[in-house]
């Protein structure tokens, strides 16, 4: 009888041990949405611990704040149907918001428990995180999409621009010409002719544009000083800034470590971004540049004093050929973040209380 006890005791063991070290979490539930049982992948996952949820009574819709991607709150419980006895399982993939307000993408297979008359008492659900492997999925696609749009690009910019140059070269006859004549249409004609050259010149940059994108990921690598770079730009574009009222600090990392990188297309990715924060700062502002040391990488900081960006559109700015701007292409932030990629680094965009940040990772090797 003792062993038989051992061997309950044992069983009984091992299934809280199991518990513990799941890496998927898993939380059960009664009738009222009650939460009776909550793993410690749970807590990982959410943020709340046991003893709160024990403490507060809370219910799975308080922890989970279950919706779907447009943000809409689940109205039923995918868990609670179980207890109509319709079904004995069921599998959902949706948003949660975890205790720090970050959202979190889960995929969560529930079943039934019942009690000994047969009844079903709880739900269990066995939750998996996965907004990493979104994310990655959706990062692949993006990189494949791009290298498809890059080489379309690449052959569409070739193809289009020396029908444009023939275009703006008769252009320029046909403004030479409506020059030499004292017609009466003739200032019409001279607003019209002026109205194709620009739409011209947009084109010819639009396509410029592409190609650089298209040769943005091929890099030619050097040993280089990061602070060194930005010194060599601020020379060129502080004329340009100060006569926009914009003030540019450059907070260097004393003693440096040398990258390897590609100068000239790492310069084109900082001038991008500075550029674009000189442009929004109409009436004047500050940008501070600050690099420093993290780990196994260079991070780099540019944060300006600007309007910042809408919440709406920060999903948006790397993307290809949007731009807020007018008379943009969309190309230039598109560019920094694959030359960026290129280098195995990351950028991210930051917004805080007054302006906006850019964020760029750069490893050592």
């Amino acid at each position: 009888m003792s062993n038989m006890n051992s061997i309950i005791v044992n069983n009984k063991n091992i299934q809280e041990i199991a518990l513990r070290y799941l890496d998927d979490g898993v939380f059960v539930f009664d009738r009222d949405r009650k939460i009776v049982l909550f793993n410690p992948a749970c807590e990982n996952i959410v943020g709340y611990s046991q003893e709160e949820i024990t403490e507060n009574e809370s219910n799975c819709f308080d922890i989970f704040r279950c919706h779907s991607s447009d943000g809409e709150c689940l109205a039923i419980c995918p868990g609670l149907d179980l207890f109509d006895e319709k079904r004995t399982k069921i599998a959902r993939e949706y948003l949660i918001k975890a205790k720090n307000g970050k959202q979190k993408r889960v995929i969560t297979n529930y079943s039934i428990i019942k009690d000994d008359n047969n009844v079903i008492e709880y739900v269990v659900g066995v939750m998996r995180d996965i907004t990493e492997e979104k994310i990655f999925n959706e990062e692949l696609v993006r990189s494949k999409t791009l290298a498809t749009l890059g080489q379309y690009s690449n052959e569409l910019a070739h193809e289009i621009k020396n029908p444009l140059n023939a275009i703006n070269i008769q252009m320029s006859l046909l403004e030479r010409e409506v020059g030499r004549h004292d017609w009466s249409s003739g200032q019409e004609l001279a607003d019209v002719v002026r109205v194709v050259k620009e739409e011209i010149s947009r084109l010819n940059k639009l396509a410029k544009d592409c190609l650089s994108f298209s040769k943005s990921g091929d890099l030619k690598r050097t040993e280089e000083d990061i602070v060194r770079i930005f010194e060599e730009l601020l020379s060129l574009i502080t004329p340009h800034a100060n006569l926009n009222g914009v003030n540019i600090y450059l907070k260097g990392l004393i003693g440096c470590p040398k990258v390897l990188v590609d100068r000239d297309k790492l310069k084109q990715a900082f001038l991008n971004i500075i550029l674009n924060a000189v442009e929004i700062m109409t009436g004047g502002g500050d940008i501070t540049i600050d690099i420093s040391n993290e780990d196994s990488c260079l991070n780099i900081s540019i944060r300006d004093t600007g309007p910042g960006i809408p919440d709406e559109l920060h999903d948006k700015i790397f993307d290809l050929f949007y731009s807020t701007k007018s008379g943009g292409t969309g190309v230039g932030l598109a560019i920094t973040k694959n030359i960026i990629h290129a280098h195995g680094g990351n950028i991210r965009f930051k917004e805080i209380s007054n302006g906006a940040e850019f964020i760029i990772e750069l490893p050592f090797s």
